[in-house]
């Protein structure tokens, strides 16, 4: 058995390999998880320890090569594993709410109809536009984050808007409301007119009203927009930049009222990142009442482990925009953190550059083009480059 600094050493040393910002206690976390569960799937540690899957994946190699984790259909602890655990104080029963799924909102009954309707439109989403960063939210997070909000005191009687709303939280608004039988004022912005086509069927289908603006959130607001609302709910791209963006857009749209409601679904971050998120929420004169970590899941966005973050925010009497007129930068995680991957044709062996500045932007403009030499439309993929 390893010896009582053993588990210490090796945490620390496995952080130091990873780089990884959340220091040796995120390892001890990873272990511990595991050796609760007996297994996991990397995807589903990687939403346990709230850690990218390529840090995570990055730690699991470091962690094999030292013996400390095995492949038992998902990840396990080796013998070895065990006894560093138990160094670490042992495993543990996680006190998370199977109903709720950690979220700490369960969907009732009598709303049940809301969600099969959401389920329903869910399966004619446009394909996403990972340009935009977009992520469609599952049905059932789509839900809970309005009951959230509805809660929160900040749905029925409000007049509400979506700064993009590629996951139709709009419609869900509408439908709640209706089931409700309560009347509600409810608007969506978005930058993709498919989202909007989307958005605008759905609504039609089920007899809704829903107001809805194609806008670029990079530009100022429509003045008819200006401090008219009560709640915003907002899901935006995960940067530090496009989070300012976004929520000064909020606050003019509530007029930075004192006691306005944001809904913010952000990325979770590691520690040094998340005191740059905070400052920037904070230095706009909002308050974070709330924050539940990992309460969004979404289709794929498989870095994240498919989740986000859900922020309360409250406006105060010092409430003001960060950004002001247009946005002079990028905000989007391709423009700044530039990317690109290499695919090959599975038929002929041509090979693509894809990412920013390239020709096909995306896996899927490549698709459907075709490949240029023989025309097929499969493609393996091969090794990825950051820029910078």
């Amino acid at each position: 058995m390893s010896s009582p600094s053993g588990a210490r050493a090796l945490t620390t040393e496995v952080a130091d390999a990873v780089r990884l910002r959340e220091g040796p206690e995120a390892v001890a976390q990873t272990l511990r998880l595991v050796g609760s569960a007996g297994t996991l799937t990397l995807k589903d540690l990687a939403r346990a320890v709230h850690l990218p899957v390529p840090v995570l994946a990055a730690m699991r190699h470091e962690l094999e090569a030292r013996g400390v984790l095995v492949r038992n259909a998902g990840l396990a602890l080796s013998p070895l594993g065990q006894d560093l655990l138990a160094e670490l104080g042992g495993p543990w029963i996680p006190a998370v709410c199977a109903t709720c799924g950690g979220t700490g909102v369960a969907i009732p009954e009598r709303y049940h109809e809301v969600l099969h309707a959401l389920q329903q439109l869910w399966e004619q989403r446009p394909s996403v536009d990972v340009q935009l960063d977009q992520s469609f939210a599952l049905p059932e997070s789509n839900l809970r984050r309005v009951l959230f909000a509805l809660d929160h005191g900040a749905i029925l009687g409000k007049r509400v808007l979506f700064l993009g709303d590629d996951d139709a939280g709009s419609v869900a608004v509408a439908l709640l409301a209706r089931a409700l039988g309560s009347a509600v004022t409810v608007s969506a912005l978005d930058i993709d007119g498919r989202v909007l086509g989307y958005l605008r069927d759905a609504a039609t289908a089920e007899g809704l009203s829903v107001d809805l603006h194609e806008h670029d959130a990079r530009e100022p607001l429509p003045e008819d927009i200006l401090g008219r609302f009560d709640t915003v709910l907002t899901d935006p791209p995960y940067t530090v930049p496009g989070l300012e963006l976004f929520l000064s857009r909020a606050l003019e749209a509530t007029g930075s009222q004192p006691g306005s409601q944001v809904f913010l679904s952000f990325g979770h971050k590691s520690p040094d990142e998340a005191v740059q998120v905070m400052a920037s929420i904070a230095g706009m004169g909002l308050a974070v009442t709330e924050l539940r970590p990992g309460f969004n899941r979404y289709e794929g966005a498989s870095v994240l482990a498919g989740t986000s973050d859900l922020y309360h925010l409250v406006t105060t009497r010092d409430a003001t925009a960060a950004v002001h007129g247009a946005q002079q930068g990028g905000i989007y995680t391709g423009e700044l953190r530039p990317r690109t991957r290499q695919y090959v044709c599975r038929a002929c062996g041509a090979s693509y550059t894809i990412g920013t500045g390239q020709r096909f932007p995306t896996i899927e403009a490549l698709k459907a083009a075709g490949c240029a030499k023989c025309g097929a439309h499969r493609f393996d993929q091969g090794r990825g480059t950051r820029a910078g």
